[in-house]
């Protein structure tokens, strides 16, 4: 069935909307994707009082802690300590960032925010250290494993 002539201003003007519409959501759409991936900065108008910082770097030290004495990040059977670890660690790199940005710890003005940025890069030495011995370990695990596996088949047994 042919269209009526006399609608064809309508039609265009229902395509023009329509592909307005899809238009501003796929830029809507790519926005959020783009924003996720390069990340976003944090805007904050005021910097946080020294005492909430510490408050932060405090809990922060906390959760390192609490990582320390848990089983090294690649461990024996690497899968899933792997997984968690690689997970908490991009978390834990988020959270520095965080209070990093709000405490304003990159340029540090006076001796207190000084000594902050000094903690908070002890820490993540520290963060760094623990990552590094867990993969050592990890290694040192996973060669007893092949050893222990090697002898098992030499000596004919399953």
């Amino acid at each position: 069935m042919a269209r009526d002539p006399a609608l064809k201003p309508y039609r265009i003007a229902v395509y023009c909307a329509y592909g307005l519409f899809c238009g501003l959501l796929f830029t809507q759409l790519l926005r959020s994707v783009i924003g996720d991936l390069y990340g976003r900065t944090l805007v904050s108008a005021e910097q946080e009082s020294p005492t909430a910082c510490l408050e932060d770097l405090q809990r922060l030290w906390d959760q390192l802690s609490a990582r320390a004495v848990q089983p090294a990040p690649l461990g024996i059977e690497s899968n899933a300590l792997s997984r968690e670890w690689d997970d908490w660690s991009r978390r834990w790199e988020d959270e520095v960032e965080s209070v990093s940005v709000r405490c304003k710890l990159d340029s540090p003005t006076d001796p207190a925010s000084q000594a902050l940025a000094e903690a908070l890069d002890a820490i993540e030495d520290l963060r760094r250290r623990l990552t590094r011995s867990g993969e050592d370990a990890s290694q040192d695990a996973r060669r007893v494993k092949d050893s222990l596996a090697d002898a098992r088949k030499q000596l004919g047994l399953k």
